[in-house]
């Protein structure tokens, strides 16, 4: 079992005082487990774990009990009028919780009784969705209660955690609405609106009942959360999205706010690890340092946590992630695991625990580097690729391989009363191989593939499989991929004459472009940098959009 660093008596007086104020948080779970991961997310803001067990809940393959992680969790930050530090976190609950299931009121806050109505999280499949718009009339026996109770606005049936019945008087989860009155109505044929083939959707709030994690003041912070995947026998099958709407019911214009995914990626043995960087993807991702693992053996697979949406994304065109910060678990090192507000804080900002910040120590290869204390500032450790020796990785470093942790953020941005920031993350898996340190064979061309895909599956979802859709006028492929010199595009279908090919590097700069198209394109790249690109086929009718790479 996975060892957490943990105060005994601190701990033991936060289970003192929610005993002593009947507010015990909530294990509730469920599972994202239709496709090649298993993946379990909390009511409270967290995932990837049991906190009652104290073991990961993150599988891969599915199937299996091999874990790709441990724990992760959503971090944010930002600064009042008055320059007060307001913040919200979640790791392991060691000194209560950030986080609490439930939606704000409307002075802004979270009662422990409503937490406890909402401490669920709803869960359906496209195929119950499919069953339901197949019924000729809608009633209260032949619905589905996952289609029954949904959470959506003015929904009578709505149930919560042990049936409470939920009054909801305000937007909560997506639902298709035929009569377009705001109101869900699931015997009116109205049904939840999901991506995937899979979906779960909860709410969380930062200013419940108890704020003790991060020891910090709470923002005043209403999340709604879906996670999805599909099931394809192809690719996507690797891939878990989740969908972050934060939402300021606070009176407060934060200024520098910024809000960053906390990843505790165990691959297999979590003391084995190595993380590293991918600033094309905005992706933090974890590599074994040992070429055994005690869970996988000699074959395991990469896994990473790639940020497809983040706050000053303005499509086609995508910022820079703002920071990519990582720590170890211990409590006595400059990387070592936050315990207050601040120590929080500095790891979404680029900073060690101390405040000070990151620099890139690497030197030569074969020196071990802890990312402080010498060097450049960047805002970005272990941006290498590793298996160049002469940039810098933690493999390249020799560093000794650890039970790491990390934190990919967004930039800083105002975040004012009643505004609402979507954020986008993407679990990826490859498949097991060997892809440790210094074997062979090892190659980052797999999650990269894996974050294209990731991220042209949340621009373009897949059609459900089981409904008859129309075939869409706007097929596209393009060979080779990766492509060197040239690349060919086909197209399918009909061309009409303000058909457009446009290519766009990750900074969402135009390349090139390209009209007068026929059903096969050649379009020259010899001169783009190498790299990940993204084509746009844009017709009368529709558009879509795939990604190459250039090498």
């Amino acid at each position: 079992m996975k060892r957490l660093l943990q105060l005994t008596a601190a701990l033991s007086l936060g289970v003192m005082s929610y005993q002593a104020d009947a507010q015990t948080p909530f294990s509730t779970m469920d599972f994202v487990n239709i496709n090649n991961i298993k993946a379990s997310v909390l009511v409270h803001g967290d995932m990837w774990w049991d906190p009652v067990s104290q073991a990961s809940q993150c599988f891969y393959p599915a199937t299996s009990t091999k874990n790709i992680s441990f724990a992760g969790a959503l971090w944010m930050s930002g600064y009042d009028a008055g320059s007060q530090l307001h913040i919200s976190s979640q790791m392991y609950r060691q000194n209560g919780n950030d986080y609490w299931p439930g939606p704000l009121d409307a002075s802004d806050t979270l009662t422990y009784a409503t937490s406890t109505d909402w401490a669920k999280i709803w869960k359906i499949n496209r195929t119950t969705i499919d069953t339901f718009i197949g019924l000729s009339t809608h009633t209260v026996l032949n619905t589905s209660p996952s289609i029954l109770r949904w959470p959506g606005k003015g929904n009578t049936y709505a149930q919560g955690n042990a049936g409470a019945s939920l009054t909801i008087t305000q937007d909560m989860a997506p639902f298709v609405d035929l009569n377009s009155n705001g109101i869900y109505e699931p015997l009116q044929g109205e049904y939840p609106k999901i991506n995937g083939d899979q979906a779960l959707w909860w709410v969380f709030s930062d200013n419940g009942p108890t704020h003790t994690e991060s020891k910090g003041k709470p923002l005043g912070v209403e999340i709604h959360t879906m996670a999805y995947a599909y099931k394809r026998g192809t690719l996507v099958d690797n891939i878990i999205l989740y969908e972050y709407s934060i939402i300021n019911k606070s009176p407060n214009t934060y200024t520098n706010f910024r809000i960053g995914q906390f990843a505790d990626m165990d691959l297999g043995t979590y003391s084995d690890d190595y993380i590293g960087f991918d600033s094309a993807h905005r992706m933090g991702y974890t590599y074994n340092g040992a070429a055994i693992d005690g869970v996988y053996g000699a074959n395991m697979p990469v896994a990473g946590v790639t940020m497809i949406v983040l706050p000053g994304d303005a499509y086609p065109a995508y910022v820079p992630a703002g920071s990519f910060a990582y720590f170890n678990n211990d409590t006595l090192s400059p990387v070592g695991n936050p315990g207050i507000d601040t120590e929080y804080n500095n790891y979404l900002r680029s900073k060690i625990k101390t405040g000070v910040h990151f620099s890139n120590d690497f030197t030569t290869t074969g020196l071990p580097t802890v990312g402080y204390g010498s060097g450049p500032l960047t805002d970005y450790v272990f941006p290498g690729d590793p298996t160049v020796n002469t940039q810098w990785s933690e493999c390249s470093s020799t560093n000794t391989a650890g039970d790491r942790r990390f934190v990919i953020t967004s930039n800083d941005f105002t975040l004012s009363p009643g505004a609402v920031q979507k954020v986008v993350m993407g679990l990826i898996s490859t498949p097991e191989g060997l892809n440790a340190c210094g074997d062979a064979g090892f190659s980052l061309t797999g999650i990269h593939n894996l974050a294209d895909t990731a991220w042209n599956l949340f621009l373009n979802p897949i059609a459900p499989v089981s409904v008859n859709t129309p075939t869409i006028d706007n097929a596209i492929s393009v060979f080779p991929n990766p492509g060197h010199d040239k690349i060919t595009v086909h197209l399918s279908g009909t061309i009409d004459g303000a058909a457009t090919v446009s290519i766009y590097n990750t900074m969402g700069q135009l390349v090139m472009h390209g009209r007068d198209l026929n059903a096969i394109n050649t379009f020259d790249v010899n001169n783009l940098p190498a790299g990940v690109y993204y084509l746009k086929y844009t017709n009368k009718q529709t558009q879509t959009s795939i990604s190459f790479i250039k090498q």
